[in-house]
C-alpha cells in the first residue's frame, strides 16, 4: 500500500536529481563560473570522554595518498595539528611515523614505525577503529592493512586479539555489549548527536544486544530514548515520535513517521540533527541502502542520498 502510494513521488524526486546532474555536468557556457577545489572529509578523534567522535574536516591534501598522510598526522599525538578542535584528542602514539603508503584497488597499506605499538591496552582497539573509520571515509577506500616496520600486524599488542589482514568497518566502533544469552544477537551502529561547547558532532556506538527487531527499529528507539553513553549526547528527537511503518525498496528505505518527528508542526520541518543521525546510522548498519525517504503520515517529505561517513 505504502509503496504504491508514493511510487509516483519517488519518480519525480529521481527526475529532479537527474536534471540537477545534467546541469552540473553540462553547465551553461555563457555564464562565468569559478570553482574552488575543497576536500571536505571526516575524521574520528577521541572526545573528552574517550569515545571516538565523527568530526567533519577540511583537508589541505589534494590526492588520496596526501589525504591519508594528513589523516594519520592529525591522528598522531603531539603533531600539533591546527585542525584538532578543543575537546578532542589524537590517538596514535607519540613519535609514530608513517613510513609508507600503498594503494591497492580499494585497500590501503599503512606501514608504521615501531612506536605504533606503544599504545596503552585500554586504547588498542580504538586505535585501529580510529584509523580504519577515518581512512575508509575517503571515497573508494574500503579497507586498511596495517604493518609495523614492514611486518603485517596480525594481533593487537596487549590483548593479542587477532585482526584481519584487510580491516574494514565491520570491526565496528565504540562497542557496547548488552547481551544476556547467545540467542538472536544483533549489532547496530547508532550515530548520536553530541555537542562540545557549540560544536556539533556525532558519536557512533555499536550496540550488541539480544533482539529480533529490525535494525531501523533499534536505531529509532535509541535516538528517541535517553542514554548514558556520553553526557555530551543531545536528544533532539521528541519522545512522542513513532515510526509508523517502514519499507525496503531496492536500495532505498522508506520511513513513515507520525507528526511528532517535526521540530515545528507549523513549518513541518524535521530537525537537521535528527535526519543526519538517522542517515548516518542507516548507512553504517545497512550495506545495501543508499537513499532514505522520509514520510509523515504517508506523505513524502524529503529524500536523502546517503554518504559514507
Amino acid at each position: 500500500m505504502l509503496k504504491i502510494k508514493i511510487i509516483k513521488k519517488i519518480s519525480i524526486v529521481l527526475l529532479c536529481v537527474l536534471i540537477v546532474e545534467i546541469l552540473r555536468i553540462f553547465p551553461n557556457d555563457n555564464v562565468n563560473q569559478t570553482y574552488v577545489s575543497v576536500n571536505k572529509g571526516v575524521i574520528y578523534l577521541l572526545d573528552n570522554q574517550d569515545y571516538l567522535a565523527r568530526l567533519e574536516i577540511t583537508y589541505d591534501a589534494k590526492t588520496d595518498e596526501e589525504m591519508i598522510r594528513e589523516i594519520i598526522d592529525i591522528l598522531t599525538i603531539n603533531k600539533n595539528s591546527t585542525k584538532i578542535r578543543v575537546g578532542f584528542h589524537p590517538i596514535i602514539p607519540e613519535n609514530t611515523k608513517l613510513l609508507n603508503v600503498s594503494l591497492r584497488d580499494d585497500n590501503v597499506v599503512l606501514n608504521f614505525s615501531k612506536n605504533f605499538l606503544d599504545i596503552a591496552e585500554a586504547y588498542e582497539e580504538k586505535l585501529i577503529q580510529a584509523i580504519v573509520f577515518s581512512v575508509t571515509s575517503i571515497e573508494k577506500i574500503n579497507s586498511v592493512t596495517i604493518k609495523v616496520e614492514d611486518v603485517l600486524l596480525q594481533k593487537l599488542p596487549h590483548s593479542l586479539k587477532k585482526i584481519p589482514e584487510m580491516i574494514d568497518r565491520s570491526i565496528k566502533i565504540n562497542k557496547v555489549f548488552d547481551i544476556t544469552n547467545l540467542d538472536s544477537i544483533i549489532s547496530t551502529t547508532v550515530f548520536y548527536p553530541a555537542k562540545s561547547d557549540d560544536y556539533m558532532y556525532y558519536i557512533p556506538v555499536t550496540k550488541y544486544m539480544n533482539s529480533n527487531k529490525e535494525k531501523i527499529e533499534i536505531i529509532i528507539n535509541e535516538l528517541e530514548s535517553s542514554n548514558t553513553y556520553n553526557s555530551n549526547i543531545v536528544n533532539y528527537m521528541d519522545a512522542q515520535t513513532k515510526l509508523i511503518n517502514y519499507e525496503l525498496l531496492d536500495k532505498s528505505m522508506l520511513l513513515n513517521f507520525n507528526e511528532a518527528i517535526f521540530s515545528d508542526i507549523t513549518s513541518k520541518n524535521i530537525i537537521e540533527e535528527v535526519v543526519y543521525a538517522i542517515n548516518l546510522s542507516v548507512s553504517e548498519s545497512y550495506d545495501n541502502i543508499d537513499t532514505v525517504m522520509y514520510l509523515v503520515n504517508d506523505d513524502l517529505l524529503m529524500t536523502h542520498f546517503l554518504l559514507l561517513g
